[in-house]
């Protein structure tokens, strides 16, 4: 299995050219950086000891040319790094976001909204740091380091050494460092990704927080996090803090030994003044690669850490896929059928026991029962949300795995008891087919602009309004079922009414199936049937159901009362 990082590399296809260039000038930069010591230690060993005026005026020409070369290199390459990076990572939200929208529910049931949330941002300007700031200054680094020691090995032999002589100091306090802070910056992202779980989920539950007088328990709960994270945070990042200071106290004594030993071959006559300070220019630029590494290190953890994170939900299969041939749409002319049909959420658990229902087309079937019976899940079952476990759900004799799974939803009309609108105008909501959108609106007797501006939720209007606009919604594309799920209990008796007179208009040449609590919702059903843990209890018309005095009748007379 390849490493997460490299499982990134085709997000960047297309633009290696790019990338090539934008290195490449980095590599520019670095190389015309390390002209910079030599050059003044020629202009100090030349120019200066000849009194040579014009030739220290073209070398400081050159310095100055040598500056602005590499400012504009590193400009210019950082500039093309970022837009590479900020367009992979958008290739990659798309892809992830795509994987969300397109998983099957499991998915969701395991994962909170906030959890993903950080995946798709924050995990992702992590990936998004690791290549401007790492992957692509890494070629530069190196480069510094064989052209510096190259360049003193040449024309400083004497004082080589001695720079050299601090590299395993460095290196003994990186080894240190890579040991030590990787777990701590690990912990630091597990802890965060959980407190922006707990956060959004707390703001999104706001209503219900103060509506219960919670406060105190969401302050508590968020308190307990944030000092966990405060904990974390200050171990994590006091290790580059004793590293910084290591790597400078490291470079300070050798400059202090360079100082001193260069005295001594100077007053030898066997080093120059100008090799001296090239030696003392180059220690200082060794020193911030190695810097620029501990932030590297960190970095490049958080990455690691977010990449696995990122490899693992999208290697997360989907139970809910296409058939290799999928087949035509056969039209609901028999029905549909629940065949000896066994499902469970959680293994051991079963919602469903061997549940058979038939519904026939252009019938209308209610179902009805207890909390937790499985109603909700017949349903999801119908829409393929979910897979039985064992039995099948078939149309016209056709099992629903056989189908592709958007020409059985574009098919199904589906209206929940939970309202959900988003942000936008109400022709957004509807599909954007403004015909369709009109016809829909003015079966259900809606009269609403189709530019109507709704706000997050469809807060704007009223109860009754975003249930009928759910309703415009299922029927927008002229379903051949609709699947009505607690369809009407939040609404007032005078909107119902409306609903079902709609409703009876639709049914003409249509198949419909009603889950509710409400008996009075689904009484003028052709049958309904009654669940009980997971089995259909009883099956009738309401008459028949109370004529027989069982769970149906009893479920009435209690409604009643």
């Amino acid at each position: 299995m390849p490493h997460p990082l490299l499982r990134l590399a085709p997000l960047f296809r297309g633009r290696l050219g790019l990338l090539s260039a934008a290195v490449l000038g980095l590599i520019g930069a670095t190389a015309l950086n390390l002209t910079g010591p030599w050059l003044i230690a020629q202009a100090v060993d030349v120019d200066l000891a000849a009194g040579d005026r014009e030739g220290l005026m073209w070398k400081a020409g050159i310095f100055a040319l040598i500056l602005l070369g590499n400012l504009g290199l590193t400009y210019l390459s950082r500039v093309a790094i970022e837009i590479c990076a900020q367009r992979a990572m958008k290739r990659l939200k798309h892809e992830l976001f795509d994987h969300l929208v397109e998983h099957d529910l499991a998915l969701h049931d395991q994962q909170t909204s906030g959890r993903l949330i950080t995946r798709v941002q924050g995990d992702t300007d992590a990936l998004r740091v690791l290549f401007t700031e790492v992957i692509l200054n890494l070629p530069a680094d190196i480069l510094l380091f064989v052209g510096m020691f190259a360049v003193m090995f040449h024309a400083a032999p004497e004082i080589a050494p001695i720079c050299a002589a601090v590299l395993p100091f460095y290196l003994v306090l990186f080894a240190l460092f890579r040991k030590i802070a990787p777990r701590h910056f690990l912990a630091l992202r597990a802890v965060k990704s959980s407190l922006t779980g707990l956060l959004t989920e707390l703001v999104r539950a706001m209503p219900t927080v103060r509506g219960f007088r919670r406060e105190a328990w969401a302050r508590e709960r968020s308190e307990e996090l944030n000092q966990e994270v405060y904990r974390k945070e200050w171990v994590a990042h006091v290790q580059p803090v004793w590293y910084f200071n290591s790597v400078v106290l490291v470079r300070s004594l050798g400059m202090v030994a360079l100082l001193v030993i260069g005295a001594w071959k100077l007053d030898a006559g066997v080093l120059t003044v100008g090799a001296l300070i090239m030696g003392l220019g180059y220690l200082r630029q060794m020193f911030h690669p190695l810097i620029r590494l501990s932030h590297h290190l960190s970095t490049l953890e958080r990455a690691r850490a977010a990449a696995i994170r990122l490899s693992e939900l999208l290697d997360t299969p989907r139970s809910i896929t296409n058939p290799v041939e999928p087949v035509a749409w056969p039209g609901v002319r028999q029905g549909l059928r629940l065949d000896d049909v066994g499902f469970h959420y959680v293994e051991g658990t079963p919602v469903l026991r061997g549940l058979s229902l038939e519904v026939p087309a252009g019938g209308h079937v209610g179902i009805v029962g207890a909390t937790g019976a499985g109603k909700s899940t017949v349903l999801n079952l119908l829409l393929r949300f979910r897979d039985p476990t064992s039995g099948a759900v078939r149309i016209d004799g056709i099992d629903l795995r056989e189908l592709a799974v958007e020409d059985l939803r574009t098919r199904i009309g589906l209206v929940l008891q939970d309202v959900h609108l988003f942000a936008g105008t109400v022709l957004d909501n509807l599909g954007g087919d403004a015909q369709k959108a009109r016809r829909a609106l003015a079966t259900l007797g809606l009269d609403m602009p189709l530019e109507h501006l709704l706000r997050d939720g469809g807060s704007n209007l009223s109860r009754g309004e975003r249930q009928l606009l759910t309703f415009a919604r299922a029927i927008v594309d002229d379903p051949e079922v609709l699947v009505l799920d607690e369809a009407t209990s939040a609404v007032d008796p005078e909107t119902e009414a409306l609903v079902q007179d709609a409703l009876s208009k639709l049914m003409d040449g249509r198949t419909v199936i009603t889950v509710a609590h409400r008996l009075q919702t689904v009484r003028d059903c052709d049958a309904i049937a009654v669940l009980r843990a997971g089995v259909v209890e009883e099956h009738g018309t309401h008459d028949e159901l109370l004529a027989r005095g069982g769970l149906y009748a009893a479920l009435h007379q209690l409604q009643a009362a």
